[in-house]
Formats: C-alpha cells, sequence, structure tokens
C-alpha cells in the first residue's frame, strides 16, 4: 500500500495539470487560425500601375491631330476579394505635328492654304472599376470624369491671294472630361501584373481651327476657330503593381 499510494498521487497530479497546460497552446493554435483567415479576408488591395500609351484621335479631333505617345500612371483601390474599386489615372500626352489642307474651294485658284498642328496634353480622370477578382486574369471595366489639359499649337500658312502668309491660331485651356474603358490584368507572380486596356476619352471644350473654317478671298484671310471636342482612344500597356492593405 506504501508503494502503490505515492503512484496513485503523481497519476492524479499528471492528469490535473495536462488540461491546464494544453489550453493555453489549444488557444494559441486557434488565434493564429483566425488572425490568418482574417488576414485573407479582410483588408483593401491597392493596385498601381505604369503605362505607355497610344493615342488615335477621332471625331473633328481626328481630322486635324496627329498620333500621340504617353506616359500614364493608374491607382485602383478595392476591398480585397471584390470586384469593385475606385480607380484615377494621371498622364502626358503628345500628339505630334500633322499637315492638312484647306480645301482648294476656299481659297483662290493660284492660293494654297495648310494647318499645321501639335498638341500637349494633361489628363486626369477619377471613377469607379469594376473588375473579376481573385483570378490570375482579370477583365475590368471602368469610367471616370475629371479634366483635360490643353496647349495646342495651330500655325495656318501657305499662300494667299498671290502673296506669303503665315497666322498663329492656337488653344490654352483646361477642359471638362469624361472616359469609359475595359481591359484585362495578368498576374505575373505575386504583387506584379502585366495590364492592357482601351479607353475612349472625350474633352468637351477645346477651341481649335478646322480647314473648312479658313477662307481665302479679296478682303483677306478669314479663320474661325470654334469650340469642338476632343475625342479620342487611348490604348494603354504597362506593369501593375499589388500590395495588400489591413
Amino acid at each position: 500500500m506504501r508503494t502503490v499510494r505515492p503512484l496513485s498521487l503523481a497519476l492524479l497530479l499528471v492528469a490535473t495539470v495536462l488540461p491546464f497546460a494544453a489550453t493555453p497552446a489549444a488557444a494559441q493554435v486557434d488565434s493564429t487560425s483566425a488572425h490568418e483567415h482574417a488576414s485573407k479576408t479582410g483588408g483593401y488591395t491597392y493596385l498601381a500601375g505604369g503605362y505607355l500609351v497610344g493615342s488615335f484621335p477621332s471625331g473633328d479631333w481626328g481630322k486635324i491631330a496627329g498620333f500621340g505617345l504617353a506616359l500614364d500612371g493608374s491607382d485602383v483601390i478595392k476591398k480585397a476579394g471584390k470586384g469593385f474599386g475606385m480607380r484615377s489615372n494621371f498622364g502626358l500626352l503628345y500628339n505630334f505635328s500633322r499637315t492638312v489642307d484647306v480645301p482648294a474651294g476656299n481659297v483662290g485658284a493660284n492660293d494654297k492654304l495648310s494647318i499645321e498642328t501639335k498638341n500637349w496634353s494633361l489628363f486626369f480622370g477619377l471613377g469607379p472599376e469594376f473588375s473579376v477578382p481573385n483570378k490570375d486574369v482579370s477583365p475590368f471595366v471602368f469610367g471616370t470624369i475629371g479634366f483635360d489639359t490643353y496647349w495646342t499649337g495651330s500655325e495656318l500658312s501657305g499662300t494667299a491671294n498671290g502673296t506669303a502668309y503665315s497666322a498663329q491660331h492656337g488653344d490654352n485651356r483646361i477642359a471638362f472630361a469624361w472616359s469609359g474603358g475595359l481591359g484585362v490584368r495578368k498576374k505575373v507572380s505575386t504583387g506584379y501584373g502585366f495590364e492592357l486596356s482601351a479607353e475612349y476619352r472625350s474633352g468637351i471644350h477645346h477651341d481649335f481651327l478646322m480647314p473648312e473654317d479658313v477662307h481665302a478671298g479679296p478682303g483677306g484671310v478669314t479663320a474661325n476657330r470654334d469650340t469642338h471636342s476632343s475625342d479620342q482612344i487611348l490604348v494603354r500597356i504597362g506593369s501593375v503593381f499589388g500590395t495588400r492593405i489591413y
């Protein structure tokens, strides 16, 4: 009896201590698991993109403006794992010089006038984006409102009434602009991806000279700059970097 009793007491002590020793360990595992789950489902995703952009003028702007190149940056923030987010973009665009002739019927029989146009623009937009979340290849659509800033130079030159003629008709202004576009992002590695997108953009107030608005006659040359929209299609290609914000 004296030999068995200390052994029984030792076993009872071990049985009593084990649950208390195991409880903190179990609680720690549960807490860690819950934290990992929250990390995967909570917070926000932030994407930053840098692009080379090609500009294809259209409408009235496409009749006088040349092809453009731009450097553009975008930011997208959205709840992690969700399709809706807010997108902003800011870029600098240059439309290369383009020369178009004034219609022959608008000038004298032996006269010829041409308009050479080139342009710098800053553009900004902010608006919603909808994308397919949690995919390696993620299509998206977006729309923005913002502004375009124009530094447009147009030179009307040539021969009018038998003599050399040259006049400047530039326009510098900030105008309201809107856009709508779509694209696709492809995940390359963790935190890095590739984006290709196209956007239709329109600045609604831009005063530039059109060929049909120029007339030359015995009284001289008249050139009436009028208000037009500056419509263009922007095609972007570039890299996107992403991170999770908690």
